[in-house]
């Protein structure tokens, strides 16, 4: 299994590259030619998968993506694909029937809210056990959370609204990953990023919390089915996994992961 690269200072590279293009059709599925092994389309197991923002950018990027969470997730956009349970309890059963992983454990413990309110030990450590079960199918895995994750992450890079256009957010994200690939430079934030309640054409979004109106938000973070309230508040915009899917299935067919 591949490491992610490290440069001396311990920063992931993020060498210069071009805009990526986002892709259409409904949730974009279909844009891209599935990757075949043996005649199949590659399967991804999307572990706490939420309303499904890092499951559609997987399938965009060629994946059968396959969900779990131990909620309920009606609006979930793959519902043939969806499985309620514990997902740790799922990959250490399950885990290794599938090419590759993602997982995006719940990110209160790190939180700048859980923080601010000193209520971060009240939730457990999740990253540290999600690692040891992905590690233990030895299948190539990502891993995602917010910014102050940092510390618990293995040599994290960042990904941010802005590399991708079409995007109207900022909403950094940390994705640690087994596999090496490039991802573009993180662009400096010039356009002012307001709450949802205060926001104005032309500018980023700032998304957490209690998003009104959850609809701009879904349309800033490039999402095209409905959600809640909470499961905006939580949602990954679809670019980033479709990146990281398309860079991960290139490995994966070239027989480097």
């Amino acid at each position: 299994m591949i490491r992610t690269h490290v440069l001396p200072s311990g920063l992931v590279d993020q060498p210069t590259m071009g805009p990526l293009p986002l892709r259409g059709s409904p949730h974009g599925i279909g844009d891209r030619a599935p990757s075949l092994r043996s005649g199949q389309a590659l399967r991804l197991l999307d572990l706490f998968c939420g309303a499904g923002g890092c499951s559609v950018g997987y399938a965009r990027a060629g994946f059968e993506v396959t969900g779990v969470d131990i909620r309920p997730q009606p609006r979930y956009p793959f519902p043939e694909r969806f499985i309620q349970a514990d997902a740790l309890e799922y990959v250490t059963a399950h885990g290794h029937e599938f090419d590759a992983i993602h997982a995006s454990p719940p990110c209160q413990r790190y939180s700048r809210g859980s923080r601010q309110s000193a209520t971060n030990d009240r939730h457990p450590d999740l990253i540290s056990p999600t690692r040891a079960a992905l590690m233990a199918t030895e299948r190539p895995y990502v891993i995602e959370n917010v910014a102050n994750a940092r510390p618990f992450l293995v040599a994290p890079f960042v990904l941010c609204g802005a590399m991708f256009p079409g995007l109207r957010t900022y909403r950094h994200r940390l994705f640690e990953c087994s596999v090496f690939f490039l991802v573009p430079p993180h662009q400096r934030h010039t356009v002012r990023s307001p709450r949802t309640n205060a926001y104005r054409e032309g500018q980023f979004m700032t998304i957490y919390g209690h998003v009104s109106p959850v609809g701009k938000a879904l349309e800033a973070m490039g999402i095209t089915w409905s959600m809640t309230q909470y499961e905006t508040a939580q949602a990954i915009p679809p670019a980033y996994t479709e990146l990281i899917g398309r860079s991960l299935l290139d490995a994966m067919t070239e027989g480097v992961a």
